[in-house]
């Protein structure tokens, strides 16, 4: 069971990242999710999401010590679980949750080259301008923060350039210039992982 990475940020959250190498039947026979979940699960078309979705699960049980999970989601899509805010990432085969008892979002990315030429699309000017664009980790920084934020905040409404910034020296991050928030990165073999809380 390749829980890769577990951490207590503070008193009030706790994240882990799952390298995935199971398959689908280790973690139904792991997990005692309810119906409706698995029902949806089971139901989608392609093994990697399955999987995917599967190891959130785990992670978030690992997490709890409660294999007993009953996921949720709102309106916008994200992830609710009972008594506790939620989030989740993935990438090819690994993926990241945040689990906590106030408002939290996470991100994972894989470090490749795709992002270099899309930068301008989700930087600002000035957030360009504090940032090395030709190093990889420096933008997947600014991207999975803008993500993690985004997921803090629940809502589709938000512009990535006019809505989030990323103050990257001080680890901070602003919604809509008024609310701050705190940026924690993490950095293990090729990926990266940000929570924002």
């Amino acid at each position: 069971m390749p829980l890769t990475f577990t951490n207590q940020i503070s008193q009030n959250i706790s994240i882990a990242v799952w390298h995935i190498v199971e398959n689908e039947d280790y973690f139904y026979n792991f997990l005692s999710l309810f119906p409706n979940d698995e029902k949806k699960i089971k139901n989608i078309k392609l093994q990697k999401m399955r999987l995917q979705k599967l190891a959130c699960r785990a992670a978030l049980a690992k997490l709890l010590g409660n294999n007993k999970i009953s996921i949720t989601y709102s309106e916008s899509g994200q992830p609710q679980l009972k008594d506790h805010y939620i989030s989740f990432s993935h990438t090819n085969n690994a993926v990241a949750v945040a689990v906590a008892t106030i408002p939290v979002g996470i991100d994972m990315e894989e470090f490749t080259p795709r992002i270099l030429p899309l930068y301008t699309r989700f930087m600002s000017n000035k957030e360009i301008d504090e940032c090395d664009v030709n190093n990889l980790k420096d933008l997947y920084y600014y991207w999975c923060a803008k993500e993690a934020m985004y997921k803090w905040v629940a809502t589709k409404k938000l512009d990535f350039i006019k809505d989030l910034e990323v103050v990257k020296s001080e680890n901070k991050g602003i919604v809509s210039k008024k609310q701050f928030l705190q940026l924690k990165e993490y950095l293990f073999e090729n990926h990266i992982v940000v929570v924002c809380f």
